[in-house]
């Protein structure tokens, strides 16, 4: 039984073009910080290294200036080795944080990079530090967590956690695996806890189909979004495909962190997650399979947002 994982489905070749540059809309008003709790990004990368939280109490003096328990954590922190070295050795996390810039397309979002992934260590390990970095998330004031992972274990720390965040109004926006199964049968988390600001999210390939390595569930599924064949950024100022529902989850994020940016409303997470529900295309061919019967793919197209 799986109690942690990532979600790349596919990885093709690395390219060496790039992609189109973040473009910034009109009426910003403040960062968003989105928390990618994942392998660590690769924070030299020319689509992100401008797009990194810092934490504005902290110092490059080895201390623990702001007293939350982590020295020097400029930019996050690295729960697998306890340090400040958030470099991405796998791949996923910075391809991850590329995909939500794309889709949120604003100067406005900043990274709060967590470390909690490593394939060397077991599923429980990951587990343990993927409840810290929700904490530590929550603490410094995250406004989106990104989890592009999961496994089939409920862990009653992780949940409350997660709750936590939730009582902060912190949007979780999760991935639905890739396991091509029923979640409502048999769970799969942090995704299928029934907790209000938690988005769980299925892929769909480009003509608009579920993909057949998609969760889905009609209970526990909320909404899908493009998770096929996406080009984003990989570690060392490169570019390639990944797929799967880790992608589709960074597409809903950045749109999620997009919105925010653009009203000057201030959003609870219950109330982005409706509203992206309200507006993406209901899809007949998604009943009993998503409870919102929903797919999005562009912020634009659905809310008619103008540059």
């Amino acid at each position: 039984m799986k109690t942690r994982a990532l979600h790349p489905k596919i990885l093709f070749p690395l390219l060496l073009t790039t992609l189109s540059p973040v473009t910034s809309f009109a009426q910003e008003t403040r960062d968003i910080v989105v928390a990618i709790i994942d392998t660590g990004v690769d924070v030299n990368h020319p689509l992100i290294k401008k797009h990194l939280w810092v934490n504005p109490k902290e110092k490059e003096n080895a201390l623990d200036n702001d007293g939350n328990g982590y020295a020097e954590d400029l930019h996050g922190w690295n729960f697998v080795s306890n340090n400040n070295d958030i470099s991405d050795n796998h791949g996923h996390g910075t391809h991850i944080a590329g995909i939500i810039l794309q889709k949120a397309k604003s100067h406005r979002v900043k990274f709060m990079i967590l470390k909690y992934y490593d394939p060397e260590k077991s599923g429980d390990d990951n587990l343990l530090n993927t409840v810290k970095a929700i904490r530590y998330a929550t603490k410094m004031k995250a406004d989106i967590i990104n989890y592009s992972g999961g496994g089939d274990v409920r862990s009653p720390l992780e949940e409350a956690a997660i709750r936590d965040a939730q009582r902060q109004g912190i949007l979780f926006v999760a991935a639905a695996g890739n396991e091509g199964r029923n979640t409502d049968r048999v769970g799969y988390y942090p995704a299928g806890y029934r907790l209000s600001n938690i988005i769980s999210v299925a892929a769909m390939d480009a003509r608009k189909r579920l993909l057949a390595s998609s969760n889905y569930g009609a209970k526990s599924v909320d909404i899908v979004a493009p998770g096929n064949h996406i080009l984003s950024a990989l570690p060392g100022g490169r570019y390639g495909y990944m797929t799967g529902t880790s992608q589709a989850t960074a597409w809903v994020s950045g749109l999620a962190a997009s919105l925010m940016i653009q009203s000057d409303k201030s959003w609870k997470p219950e109330d982005i997650k409706k509203f992206l529900e309200k507006n993406a295309v209901k899809d007949s061919m998604l009943s009993k399979k998503i409870r919102s019967q929903s797919r999005i793919s562009s912020l634009q197209a659905s809310f008619n947002f103008s540059p």
